[in-house]
């Protein structure tokens, strides 16, 4: 198989095509991940010195490829002896068969989808009828849905007067990473991130429509935003959340998120919540 940026584009549209799939780089540049809900399916590394994709696998799947393509096909180079058996490296310099490729491909999303809780498949089939655009805080329907998280907060914490504070903190014009959920082309859920400081991206404006809560959702808004953090460089995502907001904050805490003292411009609002996380 060639290495050419031909290739390379269409393993990456293979990949996400699959329902729930998202690109990750949890560990630097590369390897390019490929997740679904939270997990990864492939790893794809696009160098002319080591061009090559490691795949989740069904053990014995992976030891008929591997006995199949010998020395094209390995146990995955990355992985410590007790994983190997569930995953495979494939040289792609060696190897050029992608309707076999796009396969193993397939059987690396349905390995990982198998080993999924009831619970998280669920999430995932209501999931699968959305649809996620990367724009920016210019974006009209994040916009719209912004006001829609105001006024929600409105009605918690009782009222515009006890929210001025936050605002300056809120404005969409500093915020360039921007997720939108759409359901129909009907946008119904938003996050966001923005630079705090080099090592850590602050999440901001997560939404979700009433009618499309507890389904997952908002918890694939925090993975996703966290993938991108991660690429553009970020070691840590923080966030600040209120005391009233109690569904929020279990979200983070599901999430992996840790209460930290209050930073920033938070450090003396006794009804701030901060927290964080390592990406």
């Amino acid at each position: 198989m060639e290495n050419n940026t031909k290739v390379i584009l269409a393993i990456e549209e293979y990949c996400l095509k699959h329902t729930g799939a998202y690109e990750a780089r949890p560990f630097g540049e590369y390897p390019i991940c490929y997740k679904v809900m939270g997990k990864i399916f492939a790893q794809l590394i696009p160098e002319e010195t080591f061009y090559k994709i490691t795949l989740k696998c069904e053990p014995d799947k992976a030891y008929l490829y591997r006995q199949l393509y010998p020395e094209i096909i390995v146990r995955g180079y990355h992985c410590p002896p007790i994983q190997q058996p569930y995953w495979n490296t494939i040289n792609l310099d060696d190897f050029s068969d992608m309707e076999m490729l796009f396969q193993m491909i397939d059987e690396a999303y349905d390995a990982v989808i198998h080993k999924l809780s009831k619970k998280a498949k669920m999430e995932l089939l209501n999931l699968s009828e959305l649809e996620f655009k990367d724009t920016d805080g210019e974006d009209q329907d994040f916009a719209m849905l912004c006001n829609r998280l105001d006024s929600a907060l409105d009605e918690i914490v009782g009222g515009k007067f006890q929210r001025s504070q936050y605002e300056q903190y809120n404005q969409r014009d500093n915020i360039h990473d921007v997720i939108v959920a759409y359901r129909e082309g009907k946008p119904i859920a938003c996050g966001s991130f923005k630079m705090y400081d080099e090592d850590h991206a602050e999440l901001k404006r997560i939404y979700v429509e009433p009618s499309y809560r507890n389904i997952g959702l908002g918890a694939e808004l925090v993975r996703r935003l966290e993938a991108k953090a991660k690429i553009k460089g970020y070691r840590w995502c923080i966030l600040e959340t209120g005391k009233p907001l109690e569904a929020a904050s279990h979200l983070y805490k599901k999430a992996g998120y840790k209460i930290i003292q209050n930073y920033g411009q938070y450090a003396d609002m006794p009804d701030s919540i901060c927290m964080e996380r390592k990406i």
